[in-house]
């Protein structure tokens, strides 16, 4: 190892800190700061995100004990030294300390340039460790799910099945991102079979089914599978209406028209929108239903003043929820930013920015939520003829997450940067990790 003399790293900062005002003035993303940095300075990874953020190392250590405190634990005996120790690579954090610094600087551990932190991140970013294996992943290599509709075999039909079908439901929304889209769902197929095999007269258990269909759904759109989605939906649909279950029926019609006008069929997606809002019964749901359905429609029929007025209800109905409910069923600030973002790409780049950024914030690093928030920024730099920082958050999901791991419709909005960025040399990289 080399020994940096102390005025030389004081020179180091200060150039670093030149790059990033220059390219904060140019209003390029974090990651193009951090980019530029360590390509042009003899800086480590790690120490680059702090300077690509302008943070002092106090500042971090601070940022670190804060973040254990919201996990409800002690802060840490984290302190300037070590992280200077760490950034010049005299010493290497734990992992624990090594994923705490990840979140903070809003990147997978794996950028941070620490040798030991990699190859942690399982299905979709989260940091447990999955199969890794050669061909299709099967549900047998993920005992905890198949277990579930294991127990509900081995219960059979009579008397607490009802209430261990719900608890499957629980199970499989919660842990939705967990797994393979292909593999949940042979789960979630074969549990929901079970039930249709046992006993499905009683209203809860034709509810439960119904749920179940719903998760058939989600999965179906997010493997690709739009005539599967479409009938599963269908199907939570109809069984939310027969039973009087509102919530169920509203988002099942509102899944329905996502994934319609995910086929550009926008006059049928607003169609749906309508029966769905018939059905929301309270304002966290109707911020949802318009969100979801109403503003890419009239994004992209052109028309600009009910799109304004959609995005003017959605905020009324979002900012009078007395709650928020992040997960497969629910909706939070997260979700709500990231489809104003999607709504407004077109029609004013730099606001639809501001809702991608604010989405990112609010999710998980290697979330699919993140995914789709970081991907329509990239698209918003594309569109204000930026194709660089594009490419380089394009890049950033497909560090995160595989390309074969991604959700069918972030990797379609990958696709759609691609054409966005028509060609320019920027744009290898992303093409080749596509595999287009």
């Amino acid at each position: 190892m080399v020994t940096v003399s102390r005025q030389t790293r004081a020179q180091l900062a200060r150039d670093a800190s030149r790059i990033r005002a220059d390219l904060q003035r140019r209003g390029a993303p974090v990651a193009a700061i951090h980019a530029e940095i360590t390509r042009h300075l003899p800086i480590s990874p790690l120490e680059g995100w702090r300077l690509a953020y302008g943070w002092s190392r106090p500042h971090v250590v601070e940022a670190v004990g804060e973040l254990y405190q919201s996990d409800g634990l002690a802060v840490p005996g984290l302190t300037t030294a070590m992280l200077c120790r760490w950034e010049h690579g005299n010493s290497r954090p734990s992992s624990e300390y090594g994923h705490a610094l990840a979140r903070i600087y809003g990147v997978p551990s794996a950028r941070l340039g620490i040798p030991q932190l990699r190859g942690l991140t399982g299905w979709y970013g989260h940091l447990t460790p999955h199969p890794r294996q050669e061909g299709p992943m099967q549900p047998d290599a993920y005992p905890d799910l198949t277990a579930v509709a294991d127990s509900i075999a081995l219960n059979g039909p009579g008397a607490g099945t009802v209430d261990l079908a719900e608890r499957a439901v629980e199970f499989y929304a919660a842990r939705y991102s967990d797994y393979p889209p292909r593999v949940l769902a042979a789960e979630v197929a074969r549990c929901r079979s079970l039930l249709i095999n046992g006993n499905t007269t009683s209203m809860d258990m034709r509810r439960v089914v119904g749920w179940l269909s719903g998760l058939l759904g989600s999965l179906g759109h997010h493997t690709g599978d739009v005539p599967a989605s479409l009938i599963h939906f269908g199907t939570a649909a109809r069984v939310g209406e027969e039973l009087g279950e509102r919530r169920l029926a509203a988002w099942a019609l509102g899944a329905q028209s996502m994934v319609t006008m995910s086929q550009d069929r926008r006059t049928e997606a607003l169609e749906l929108a309508h029966q769905a809002e018939a059905f929301a019964d309270d304002d966290l749901q109707r911020a949802q239903i318009t969100a979801w359905c109403r503003l890419r429609p009239l994004a992209a029929l052109g028309d600009r003043a009910r799109l304004d007025d959609a995005i003017t209800t959605a905020r009324r109905h979002m900012d009078a929820a007395d709650r928020e409910e992040p997960g497969r069923f629910g909706f939070d600030r997260a979700e709500f930013h990231q489809h104003l973002a999607e709504a407004l790409l077109d029609h004013d780049s730099s606001e639809s920015a501001r809702h991608a950024e604010t989405s990112i914030r609010l999710k998980r690093v290697g979330s699919p939520g993140w995914a789709a928030a970081t991907t329509i920024l990239a698209r918003t730099y594309a569109t204000r003829r930026d194709p660089r920082n594009a490419s380089v958050l394009g890049m950033s999901v497909l560090e995160t997450v595989p390309a074969g791991s991604l959700r069918a419709n972030t990797r379609a909005r990958l696709f759609h940067l691609v054409d966005d960025l028509d060609g320019h040399p920027a744009a290898g990289d992303l093409v080749e990790a596509l595999g287009v």
